[in-house]
């Protein structure tokens, strides 16, 4: 496993850039209680959990460095990448 304060960082960029906002508050909230009672170094199971929430990730709005780092963790897990939503506008 990856060093476990390298996906806690991450979940807590995520969170601070409003990846988890379209989820439901009670979500939301579970994640900020998991994020204060979780000490370093986390467990495997705590670490899968964390990574779990990744997958509801909203990415449109990530700063690209945040989304590279976060992609470049989940490839080293042998995971798959988190999917940058692009809107496609057409002109008429």
């Amino acid at each position: 496993m990856l060093q476990s304060k390298t996906v806690l960082s991450l979940t807590i960029d995520l969170l601070a850039n409003n990846a988890f906002n379209h989820l439901k508050d009670s979500d939301i909230s579970a994640l900020h209680h998991l994020i204060l009672k979780l000490q370093e170094p986390l467990t495997a199971p705590q670490q899968r959990l964390l990574l779990a929430f990744w997958n509801h990730a909203y990415t449109g709005d990530l700063p690209a460095a945040l989304l590279h780092r976060c992609n470049t963790v989940l490839q080293q897990l042998g995971l798959s990448p988190l999917e940058e939503v692009i809107m496609e506008m057409e002109l008429y």
